[in-house]
């Protein structure tokens, strides 16, 4: 192997050996929503996953979705839902208000409406729009 040749391969292979950080959300990126139901045309099971995808920790979230139209909130767990009409607003718990960064967080709640009827058209953790998908 010639000098030049060993060069490219030793930086090549150093170049592994470096630690990439991940890509960064957008300065105003600071959760993602995975949502997902299971149910029928009468009831529904709502599952949410809030992944913190900004710069640092959530020291306490509160999560806002209001739901469509047709449906009705019943009840809900891993956060302290409060309901006004279709606006649903859920706060943290004390054992899981910390949420790190690339960390996540799992709601979910029951509702009477369709399974099938598209979920909430927009999710906000900390008055923060939230990604989906």
């Amino acid at each position: 192997m010639s000098h030049r040749s060993f060069a490219v391969a030793a930086g090549f292979a150093a170049s592994l050996l470096m630690p990439v950080a991940p890509a960064a959300a957008a300065a105003d990126e600071v959760c993602n929503i995975g949502y997902v139901t299971n149910g029928d045309t009468r009831s529904f099971t709502a599952g949410i996953v809030i992944t913190n995808i900004g710069p640092s920790t959530l020291y306490g979230w509160t999560l806002k979705f209001s739901l469509p139209a047709g449906q009705t909130f019943i009840n809900g767990w891993e956060a302290d839902f409060k309901v006004d009409g279709q606006d649903v607003t859920g706060t943290s718990l004390q054992y899981n208000k910390d949420v790190q960064r690339g960390g996540s967080v799992t709601v979910g709640f029951n509702a009477h409406g369709n399974a099938t009827t598209p979920g909430p058209a927009e999710f906000r953790v900390n008055n923060y729009v939230c990604t989906t998908g």
